[in-house]
């Protein structure tokens, strides 16, 4: 927690949050998931581990997790906390760019997506950017899953995937809603 705050009051504008994402919120975002063997699992903004934690615990050993975490002391923390897991992979890289790791990692797609970027706050260019490259990367029946603080990108989101399913997180601070997209 106070690695987190540190980071809140050095980084507001790239955190998005008040508080870590409770475990409530990380299981609650599990459950959107269906684990199976070998997969691929994209995760955006790592942060103090919450929901890679709970990721990690119910993905399969075969499966692959990589996390993209912009914020140094945070990418070290998940380095450092997670370090016995050999499927998870953790890069300081822009998830803007995602794309680009991928290419250089061999990956054509991945089965989920998991976003804990702040979009509410994001440049509407970057999230053109961003979303027009997103639905590209998925396996046919992957899955984009966000969560926010608000339902203001909700219809941004519906115009960029057919399915978008929502969910709600009450014991989070702020209480959170789950987006899920395919």
């Amino acid at each position: 927690m106070k690695l987190f705050v540190k980071e809140v009051v050095n980084s507001i504008k790239h955190i998005g949050a008040i508080a870590p994402s409770s475990k409530y919120l990380a299981n609650n975002i599990i459950r959107h998931m269906d684990f199976k063997e070998s997969q691929i699992i994209l995760e955006f903004g790592s942060g103090n581990g919450a929901i890679t934690k709970q990721i990690l615990k119910q993905m399969p050993s075969s499966s692959r997790l990589i996390s993209l975490e912009i914020n140094d002391p945070f990418l070290k923390h998940c380095k450092n906390k997670f370090r016995v897991y050999d499927n998870f992979e953790i890069y300081n890289h822009s998830a803007i760019d995602f794309d680009l790791l991928l290419k250089e990692l061999e990956i054509d797609k991945v089965d989920y997506l998991i976003s804990s970027l702040p979009l509410a706050i994001l440049p509407k260019a970057d999230l053109d950017i961003l979303f027009k490259k997103i639905p590209k990367y998925l396996i046919n029946n992957g899955s984009f899953v966000q969560y926010q603080y608000s339902l203001n990108k909700y219809k941004f989101l519906k115009s960029v995937f057919s399915s978008v399913k929502l969910d709600f997180t009450p014991i989070n601070l702020p209480p959170a809603f789950i987006y899920k997209c395919s």
